[in-house]
């Protein structure tokens, strides 16, 4: 009996043991590492821009002819009279009332006569030019007298003669009626056949002519 008891509690004490050998194993958390973003950035757009092209242009030429005559100047003067601006190449025909009766391109020299106020010497029919009798021309105007004091300057017709090395061959005009608008002339101031003649018959002796430049 008392063997039995002894053996009853070694076995216990050993079964305790065993407890008390366990060790406890504590787990220390590692703290989970914290990553650092970069600020979010925030990109702004350049404005929109609006470009303004340039209206395009356009160019008109405007052709002045017998169809689509040119308007008188202003301050030519009062009355019944012949505007001739030289630099254009253009004569106005007004009568009493200040209606333009004709406005037509003509054929005179650059600078003849000089800008000014005139009158209406002498007309003709027919007529020629003293230093070359060959050159003919019809419904002459006289109003000034040529740079050279020697004969005058009158309106009239496109001179028929074909000038040609000094002299006349073949008789024909001595320019053409689209040349008319353009300096072609030696001191008189050349028109179409036509308008010519309603200038001879519509002036008289004394009629007012002004030149400008």
């Amino acid at each position: 009996m008392l063997v039995a008891g002894i053996a009853l509690a070694v076995g216990r004490s050993g079964s305790d043991a065993e407890a008390s050998l366990q060790t406890s194993t504590t787990s220390t958390a590692v703290p989970a590492s914290t990553t650092t973003l970069p600020p979010e950035t925030t990109t702004t757009l350049a404005p929109e821009t609006t470009t303004t092209l340039p209206a395009e242009t356009t160019t008109t030429t405007v052709v002045w002819n017998h169809a689509n005559p040119r308007p008188l100047p202003e301050k030519t003067g009062k009355g019944k009279r012949i505007v001739f601006q030289n630099s254009l190449n253009w004569v106005w025909i007004v009568n009493e009332n200040e209606e333009v009766v004709k406005s037509v391109p003509v054929s005179g020299r650059d600078g003849v006569p000089k800008p000014g106020k005139y009158r209406v010497m002498s007309k003709s029919e027919f007529s020629q030019s003293i230093f070359f009798p060959e050159i003919k021309m019809k419904w002459s105007v006289r109003f000034a007298i040529s740079p050279n004091g020697k004969n005058t300057i009158s309106f009239h017709s496109i001179p028929t003669c074909a000038w040609e090395g000094g002299h006349c061959s073949p008789v024909g005009p001595m320019q053409t009626v689209e040349q008319l608008g353009t300096f072609q002339s030696g001191g008189c101031v050349r028109m179409l056949d036509t308008d010519a003649e309603f200038l001879h018959n519509f002036v008289e002796v004394g009629t007012r002519v002004l030149v400008l430049t």
